[in-house]
């Protein structure tokens, strides 16, 4: 290990760099996931329950919406490695109507699909919890789909700063109106659950409207900007888009939906395992988070270095970066260990759901490590824009073992919610191995062609 934190030094302040406000725009977003579950938690197990019932659906739009702004940052990168600043310009307004289109087209489907929740197999009791909170969190997708799309366009040109200082404001906004809304203070309305999400929906929106005037007064992010025009389109860059995009949405959406799938089965269950696991979830989502914000800067630096045309800075940028969440994970996994009973008492006194959400907090120590990897291999490949072959081997991690044994260790075998968390381990770590292997593969071949 000396040996390769010596080899990847300078690359590991290179990640750090372009990380780090990725990072804290990651975190903050689980920040405020994190007070929206402890402020829920609040109106009781039911709420709460609902509102993970909810996010398990409403998530595989938002996750496959994000899959598809992911295909921007390694188009750009790569095309400013190259000095190509007016495929800049077009990859981004060609990414924004394909991303706007997303938006419209998730919006209307969540909606139309409120009315069928109550045949998904789940207490009656969350029901209308998760349906206020799934309405306003469906009209959220539009200006969540436009901010990703300024989003990414920053972060592909390694300006990754912006994106930072909006969502931190975006979070506080939006931390605020949850306080106001869910329990109905300053003469508002109490909304409960539906509060949560209509304040995420407001945040949005200025989010959108504040990266703009960002952007208006940071020449190196305007200049492309100013020159995009909006009447000419080419087929072969929406092509070029969507061959990266959808693939990307496939690999995110078949994790998420996973996870979303181990919640359902935890709803099968009961709703004190669900909502159980909703809090062993949302601590683990923290630190994927943090590894989210390396792995999107390794696809920045290895699209970059790939447009550039050196590949040996392409194995670095990737190997570094995993060394580098290798590590965080292993003091993450300590830190779940230690203070598995502890951290659920921020969310709830039940104690109950403490006991178990302590017990499924091991698991999520034992899942750390694979976790991190995957994400940063993963964002690696996006970054040699690799994703047909990728998309192929999560869908076999999660889908053709992860959930398959987590509803056979649960409910068949009766293992109770242990059962559901082994299974996700199982495809994380599936998921890690043969990503790794994948990426060593492509880079040793595009080494030797050189």
């Amino acid at each position: 290990m000396q040996n390769f934190i010596t080899k990847y030094k300078k690359d590991f302040r290179l990640n750090l760099k372009l990380a780090l406000p990725l990072m804290a725009s990651q975190l903050g977003q689980v920040v405020v996931n994190f007070v929206d579950n402890i402020m829920v938690a609040k109106l009781g197990p039911a709420a709460l329950a609902g509102v993970s019932f909810a996010n398990a659906l409403y998530a595989i739009c938002l996750v496959f919406g994000i899959g598809i702004s992911f295909a921007l940052p390694p188009l750009i990168s790569e095309a400013q490695g190259a000095v190509d600043d007016r495929r800049i310009s077009s990859y981004f307004k060609h990414s924004l109507i394909v991303n706007l289109a997303f938006g419209v087209f998730s919006m209307i489907l969540l909606i139309a699909f409120i009315p069928f929740m109550k045949y998904l197999g789940q207490d009656p009791e969350i029901i209308p919890h998760a349906a206020d909170y799934m309405y306003y969190s469906a009209l959220g997708m539009i200006p969540f789909m436009i901010f990703q799309t300024l989003r990414c366009y920053s972060d592909g040109l390694s300006e990754t700063l912006p994106s930072m200082i909006i969502i931190i404001l975006g979070n506080l906004l939006n931390v605020i109106l949850n306080y106001l809304l869910i329990f109905g203070h300053w003469g508002l309305p109490e909304m409960g659950t539906a509060g949560a999400a209509l304040s995420s929906l407001i945040s949005r929106v200025f989010m959108v409207f504040g990266i703009l005037i960002i952007f208006r007064h940071w020449k190196n992010l305007w200049i492309y900007l100013s020159e995009v025009r909006f009447n000419m389109y080419k087929s072969s860059y929406f092509k070029k888009i969507l061959s990266l995009g959808i693939p990307s949405s496939f690999q995110m959406t078949f994790e998420l939906t996973a996870f979303s799938a181990a919640a359902i089965i935890m709803g099968f269950i009961g709703k004190i395992e669900q909502a159980s696991h909703q809090i062993a979830i949302n601590l683990a989502s923290i630190t994927f988070m943090i590894a989210t914000g390396l792995a999107m800067a390794s696809t920045i630096r290895v699209g970059n270095q790939l447009g550039k045309g050196n590949i040996s800075k392409v194995k670095d940028a990737g190997y570094s970066a995993m060394i580098q969440i290798t590590i965080f994970m292993i003091v993450a996994a300590i830190g779940f260990v230690l203070a598995r009973h502890l951290l659920p008492t921020i969310y709830m006194d039940n104690a109950e759901v403490i006991s178990i959400a302590a017990y499924l907090l091991l698991a999520a120590a034992i899942f750390q490590i694979p976790d991190g990897i995957q994400v940063i291999t993963l964002s690696a490949l996006r970054g040699l824009q690799d994703v047909k072959v990728p998309t192929f081997i999560t869908f076999l991690s999660y889908w053709l073992l992860g959930i398959p044994c987590s509803y056979i260790l649960a409910i068949t075998l009766e293992w109770g919610p242990i059962g559901v968390w082994i299974g996700l381990i199982l495809g994380l770590t599936i998921s890690a191995i043969f990503l790794s292997y994948r990426f060593k593969m492509l880079t040793d071949k595009l080494a030797k062609k050189q």
